[in-house]
């Protein structure tokens, strides 16, 4: 997929929106103002940023990365409501929603000096491998959670502890590290809250709906080149006979 310049300013204009509406500053807590702050000072990175770096993951082209969070905060606003219709106890605020969904891929952003995603200039792992993005090697290792809370904290926006376990543990099982949060088998050291899980089901959904959309669109491709290809055999075909008519046709 290929967003115009128009597509991208919109789309991260729905993420401002969507910061806009849902944060404010209290005498003890400016977490709005420095949301802001942070984001502007990101700007330019985010509204290109990819969502993956392999074509049949998830959203790997420019742009990816605020289309994949504005589906994140949408689908999880939408489990919450599911969960507790269910009969599941909803033990966050909205804000803590929101807040998790938004920044549960915020190291997927980089550092303050680099980025976590660069074009892949290897033009072979491009086409067979659909490499389409390489991490910049200049970067600290970080899992990308925990970059997310470093810079959190470096804008000096604070998380409560269920809003850092949704970030955190976002990815499930899928991250080696959550085993620990994850598979336990007393009562006491299992999560006190539903919002990581909450986030997870928006995350995974999230990322399938869009391989989906990828798989779609490469049928889509297909059956293009198949019409241009008759569109061409169609006009050469045309061509010849009007050719051979006009060689080997009547004469008056």
């Amino acid at each position: 997929m290929k967003l115009t310049s128009k597509q991208l300013q919109e789309n991260y204009q729905k993420l401002i929106d969507i910061i806009d509406d849902t944060f404010v500053d209290t005498d003890d807590n400016e977490r709005h103002t420095k949301l802001r702050e942070m984001y502007d000072h990101l700007e330019d990175r985010i509204v290109v940023a990819p969502a993956s770096g392999k074509e049949h993951y998830h959203y790997s082209f420019a742009g990816g990365y605020v289309l994949h969070i504005l589906h994140i905060v949408d689908i999880s606003k939408q489990l919450s409501v599911m969960y507790k219709k269910m009969g599941g106890t909803i033990d966050f605020t909205e804000e803590e929603l929101v807040f998790s969904a938004l920044h549960h891929d915020f190291g997927k952003l980089g550092d303050l000096d680099h980025e976590y995603y660069i074009p892949n200039d290897d033009d072979w792992r491009r086409k067979k491998l659909g490499e389409i993005f390489t991490n910049d090697p200049n970067i600290n290792n970080m899992r990308v959670p925990d970059r997310a809370l470093w810079l959190l904290q470096h804008f000096g926006i604070k998380c409560s502890i269920k809003e850092t376990l949704g970030i955190k543990l976002a990815d499930g099982m899928y991250d080696d590290a959550n085993p620990f949060y994850l598979k336990v088998f007393d009562k006491n050291r299992s999560l006190k809250t539903s919002l990581p899980h909450i986030i997870h089901w928006a995350d995974a959904m999230s990322t399938w709906i869009e391989y989906d959309e990828w798989k779609q669109s490469l049928e889509e491709e297909k059956v293009e080149v198949k019409q241009r290809v008759k569109n061409i055999k169609i006009a050469a075909s045309t061509t010849n006979q009007d050719l051979f008519d006009e060689l080997f046709g009547d004469k008056k």
